[in-house]
């Protein structure tokens, strides 16, 4: 499989059930094989808030991941406020955003709907989700994704997902979920009896 499909397998493996979105120069790479490898149907809307907004429903109705795709710059930036409120209120969303390919980042060169840097956008993204990350080297990718999507689950919050558009074909390994978080039953045992304790002794101050 190649990096996006490696990353579209490991979405629904986290729960994810579709993908809303708006296609965009920087990530029609991607979006082409979204739809062919059909891993996870994806609704087109018509405008960047809207996809946010449905994503972060998705995720707050079936209690899983939500996920959005954009384009780099004009598509993610115009999402900014979704996110925001996802993140205000605990909500697990995937952002998936096309990126300029890994030659067009050092050639130095201004691209269109390029911020102050080609890194802005990742920067501003930092400000309002739990974890992020450039799928820019295909042997940690693998790695990367279990990362933050299994922080997106833990934390219940937005995360961050970059594809250069040179990268979305490259050849990559299968994504091994982080094992999930074990609850110590003696401990949590120990904590309600401590809780029943201490309850038993509160005194009512009204």
């Amino acid at each position: 499989m190649n990096l996006t499909e490696q990353l579209l397998t490991a979405l629904k493996k986290h729960g994810a059930r579709q993908i809303f979105g708006i296609p965009g120069d920087f990530a029609l790479p991607y979006f082409r094989i979204i739809e062919e490898s059909q891993i996870l149907p994806l609704y087109t809307l018509s405008h960047e808030p809207g996809v946010g907004f449905a994503a972060d429903a998705a995720a707050r109705i079936n209690g899983s991941l939500g996920v959005a795709a954009v384009t780099y710059g004009a598509g993610a930036l115009n999402m900014i406020n979704s996110v925001a409120a996802a993140f205000a209120e605990k909500s697990p969303l995937v952002v998936l955003s096309g990126g300029p390919g890994k030659n067009e980042s050092r050639s130095g060169l201004l691209l269109h709907h390029q911020a102050k840097t080609l890194d802005s956008q990742f920067q501003i993204f930092k400000e309002i989700t739990c974890d992020q990350v450039r799928l820019d080297d295909a042997e940690r990718a693998p790695a990367d994704i279990a990362r933050v999507l299994a922080n997106c689950l833990r934390h219940s919050e937005p995360v961050y997902i970059e594809i250069p558009r040179d990268m979305v074909a490259v050849p990559c390994l299968e994504v091994v979920p982080e094992a999930a978080f074990q609850v110590d039953p003696d401990a949590l045992d120990a904590c309600v009896d401590e809780i029943l304790e201490r309850l038993q002794q509160a005194k009512s101050r009204s």
